[in-house]
């Protein structure tokens, strides 16, 4: 017996206290969460404590074994390590009809909560939700008989979040990547921690996502980036322009692919050396020269002779182009195509003397847009609302409003 304990609170924590004496001490606010706290407690008097608003009596009826199970299911989300390391778990795992599995949001807490016993695991990864076995594989370091468990599951999301995790052992990596289920496969090769060998075995897989993935993968080698540059499948072959790893002279061999999407990748990507970029500006097909106006390491020589091209479709790319000079961007403000002109007053780097200019455009459509850029300054946006189009107006309007509101904050 504590004797630092008054006689009240020696009377609430002794398992000898009749029920009858501690439904009476559940009264004293004093003593009620010890009355919680004890397992000779009646299912009466725990009911009646559950209803109260206090810290201490519930989290004291969650670590007792004797409070009723629906109780202790609504409230164990509280106090999820409490819940743990109440015994009742144990019985709870022989069970065919476990009570948490009638509660996601309680077994969400669980699975997210970092200092689970085993027992709570084993009943999580049974868990009849399949998102919650997902969650158990994503927020557990599990023992490896678990992960072996859910390696087997029937859902696949289940097994790819196994896949994907970089704790799973390489044993069941390997077992995975012969899984039935292509989005398996492809878990694998997103894991970091899959080795070199099975991104090797993966790279000939049947499947063209599987195959994509490898390529997107920062860990694939350069000899599997050779290899798979010549993909039968072209979003494969696209893969490989994408991936920050491909040196040039993988990319020089895609510029001349014979599919046209895998062409249109090269022309966008900023890999790709000047000499490619140049020669093809002057491609047949119009979208390969588009994508190389848009490309942000298009050199400004290049980009002024597209700035001429007789479709303005290109020239609008130029102006979209995010690397684009000041001086090609005041050129082109002045250019006859009203989509061009456009494009120049939405680019982020349009200077104050271009927007002066395009604010009094005849066209309402270059005056609005101008209305909306970031870098207009609030004398011209003031100058706006007088437009004699309603849609500028209210345009301008709107700005000016939002730019007081941000000052406000």
């Amino acid at each position: 017996m504590n004797k630092n304990l008054s006689p009240l609170e020696q009377e609430a924590i002794n398992e000898d206290t009749s029920p009858q004496r501690l439904e009476e001490l559940a009264n004293i606010p004093e003593v009620a969460h010890l009355v919680a706290a004890n397992v000779n407690s009646s299912p009466q008097t725990l009911t009646k404590l559950a209803k109260y608003d206090n810290y201490d009596i519930i989290k004291a009826l969650v670590t007792n074994p004797s409070t009723p199970t629906g109780i202790l299911v609504n409230i164990g989300g509280i106090f999820p390590q409490e819940l743990a390391n109440n015994p009742i778990i144990d019985f709870w795992l022989l069970e065919d009809s476990n009570p948490l599995f009638y509660n996601n949001k309680l077994m969400e807490k669980l699975a997210e909560n970092s200092k689970n016993p085993i027992e709570i695991l084993k009943i999580l990864a049974q868990s009849p939700n399949y998102y919650i076995r997902c969650l158990l594989v994503n927020k557990q370091n599990l023992p490896i008989n678990l992960l072996e468990k859910l390696a087997n599951d029937f859902h696949k999301q289940v097994r790819c979040s196994v896949a994907v995790n970089e704790n799973t052992p390489i044993h069941l990596l390997e077992k995975l990547a012969n899984d039935s289920d292509k989005e398996v496969r492809c878990s694998i090769v997103r894991n970091k921690k899959t080795p070199l060998n099975l991104l090797e075995k993966l790279a000939t897989d049947p499947n063209n996502d599987v195959r994509y993935s490898v390529v997107r993968n920062e860990k694939t080698p350069i000899n599997l980036l050779e290899k798979l540059a010549t993909d039968s499948h072209n979003d494969v072959r696209c893969g490989v322009v994408r991936n920050e790893k491909t040196p040039v002279n993988i990319l020089e061999k895609l510029a001349f692919d014979l599919d046209k999407k895998v062409v249109y990748n090269v022309a966008s990507d900023e890999k790709t050396p000047v000499n490619i970029l140049e020669m093809l500006a002057s491609d047949v097909d119009e979208k390969v020269v588009y994508n190389v106006a848009r490309n942000g390491k298009t050199p400004v020589s290049l980009l002024e002779k597209l700035a001429t091209n007789t479709d303005n479709n290109v020239v609008c790319n130029v102006a979209r182009n995010e690397k684009i000079p000041i001086n090609l961007l005041e050129k082109l403000a002045a250019h006859a195509d009203e989509s061009v002109r456009c494009c120049v007053a939405r680019h982020h780097n349009i200077s104050i003397d271009i927007l002066e200019r395009l604010s009094v455009d005849h066209s309402q459509k270059i005056r609005k847009r101008v209305a909306i850029n970031q870098n207009t300054p609030i004398s011209i946006l003031e100058r706006l609302l007088n437009d004699p189009n309603d849609t500028v107006r209210l345009t301008a309007r709107e700005k000016l409003k939002s730019l007081e509101n941000n000052l406000d904050e």
